[in-house]
């Protein structure tokens, strides 16, 4: 036989000794009805799953134009057909995230949490479902998050401050303190300051080195974003909701077109809810 495609040929020539008879020629016959199924399922399958792929590259692009044109509700819902649809994990991924800086933090966990029965191994790098978690109220298993992700980034001070956002409503702002994290050497201004605010309550110190750059800088409107974002969740640890909506409406304001704008901005919505 020969297979050419998903098509099978017969070589007619017949070596000497080899076994011939009505049997055989059925047994062949047989044969071929198989393979030649077997060949044009696996083209077919072949060609379908490339479809699937290109579908979800296509969603992919369109919920990330949808996040850049900040239309959350139609980055949602490509979100969600991303989630039901999708040909691999990494779509999956790109769904939870999409999802959680769209505002729904629910789906966003179910597909963090697949991605993690999937790929045990990612846990640790997953700081966005801490965030997710925190959102739902899932306080503690969010804390665990931030725990594990330092393993892999001890530097990050927004670690250790989600980290003291869920011991606080778990617990209490004192207890968290008790256990803040370290985040050694984060050179992004006023990240030294949040970091010192948490473990002494100064605030004036991140208003003031947040205000400390030229209006015209983009290094200001950085600063000034970052330092509103987390002095609003610290004033939300402390259970102040107008400094922490003060705060939060600001940075929302400041920002930028990227994963932490979004969540600054899922934040700000989260806060409007509250009484």
């Amino acid at each position: 036989y020969r297979v050419i495609g998903n098509r099978v040929e017969v070589n007619r020539s017949r070596r000497i000794g080899a076994p011939t008879g009505p049997f055989m020629k059925t047994l062949s016959s047989t044969a071929i009805v198989l393979l030649s199924a077997v060949l044009s399922f696996c083209h077919q399958g072949s060609d379908c799953f490339a479809q699937s792929i290109s579908e979800d590259i296509q969603k992919k692009e369109d919920a990330e134009i949808a996040l850049g044109n900040l239309d959350y509700k139609t980055a949602r819902q490509i979100a969600s057909k991303l989630a039901d649809s999708a040909s691999s994990d990494r779509f999956r991924l790109f769904a939870a995230d999409t999802l959680l800086r769209s505002g729904d933090s629910r789906r966003a966990v179910e597909l963090f949490d697949k991605y993690i029965q999937s790929r045990p191994e990612s846990k640790p790098y997953l700081w966005q479902r801490g965030i997710a978690l925190y959102f739902l109220g899932r306080f503690k298993e969010g804390a665990e998050q931030f725990e594990v992700h330092r393993s892999v980034n001890p530097n990050d001070v927004e670690n250790a401050a989600w980290h003291f956002l869920c011991i606080a409503k778990q617990d209490s702002p004192q207890a968290a303190k008790k256990v803040l994290l370290p985040a050694p050497g984060d050179s992004r201004p006023p990240m030294k300051e949040v970091l010192e605010m948490l473990g002494s309550g100064d605030t004036e110190s991140v208003k003031k080195r947040m205000n400390s750059f030229d209006h015209n800088e983009a290094q200001s409107r950085s600063a000034k974003f970052y330092g509103n974002f987390y002095l609003g969740l610290y004033a939300d640890a402390l259970g102040d909701s107008e400094a922490a909506k003060k705060h939060l409406d600001a940075s929302a304001a400041d920002a930028p077109k990227n994963y932490m704008g979004d969540i600054a901005r899922v934040y700000a919505k989260h806060l409007e809810k509250k009484p």
